[in-house]
């Protein structure tokens, strides 16, 4: 990579919120993205232009992981590979690193640690100072049950504006995913479930966070959800929601 310019980055995504925090992120440390919703738009995107490094989401309902960077391999694209997820156990790692992942991070990653891996990976680059967050201050959050302020604003580096984004996103998608949940097959659930968590953690939504976890377990340990679990969850989906149109 030339030191003169900044590093390109594709980064790979199908959870909006996470991708949008990844967007915000390395383009406010001085980096060139190019954003893939599925595995299929990141073999686009490296297709059309070598990037420098390489944001995949270990899970994706189309490619991810493994699988997506040994299709990336056999195009030719042969730029260094971090998996993201919003779960990483010393098995799954070691199966990352197999594949050819020179690493694996857990989302939610802050901006701090965004800005250590792309010092890590480019030490020769002049990074400039990051514009995430420089002007921002501690929010007042009213429904500091439902919705964490601080922990979320540091987890995108204070910006606030980047946080009513993601929030505004996450609003988005529960509302229209709130009328299916009760009747998805309980695979289908389980994952979208994994995936709301890392979103839980962006945007501060700890007591959806914690029945989302919940649920899911329930429904790995147990098959389809039983509706104890179920409603609890919905309940705390509604109180989020709301808190978030506040």
């Amino acid at each position: 990579m030339n030191k003169d310019r900044p590093p390109r980055i594709v980064v790979a995504d199908d959870d909006a919120v996470s991708l949008q925090f990844f967007i915000a992120a390395l383009r406010g440390l001085g980096c060139t993205v190019t954003a893939a919703a599925s595995g299929g738009e990141a073999l686009a995107a490296c297709a059309q232009s070598a990037p420098d490094l390489l944001l995949l989401d270990r899970r994706m309902p189309d490619l991810g992981g493994a699988p997506l960077l040994h299709e990336l391999r056999r195009s030719g694209c042969m730029a260094p590979a971090i998996a993201t997820s919003a779960e990483l156990d010393a098995a799954v790692r070691a199966d990352l690193a197999a594949a050819g992942y020179v690493d694996a991070v857990t989302k939610p990653i802050s901006v701090a640690r965004l800005a250590a891996l792309l010092d890590s990976r480019f030490p020769q680059w002049s990074r400039p100072g990051s514009n995430v967050g420089s002007d921002a201050t501690a929010a007042q959050s009213a429904q500091s049950a439902l919705l964490e302020d601080g922990p979320a604003l540091a987890t995108v580096g204070g910006d606030e504006h980047t946080l009513r984004a993601l929030r505004g996103l996450f609003a988005n998608e529960l509302e229209t995913m709130l009328p299916c949940i009760a009747t998805m097959p309980a695979n289908e659930l389980a994952d979208w479930l994994h995936r709301l968590r890392a979103s839980c953690r962006y945007c501060g939504a700890t007591r959806l966070g914690d029945a989302a976890g919940k649920l899911e377990l329930g429904i790995k340990a147990h098959g389809p959800h039983d509706d104890a679990q179920l409603a609890v969850f919905m309940t705390a989906c509604t109180a989020t929601i709301d808190a978030l149109l506040r």
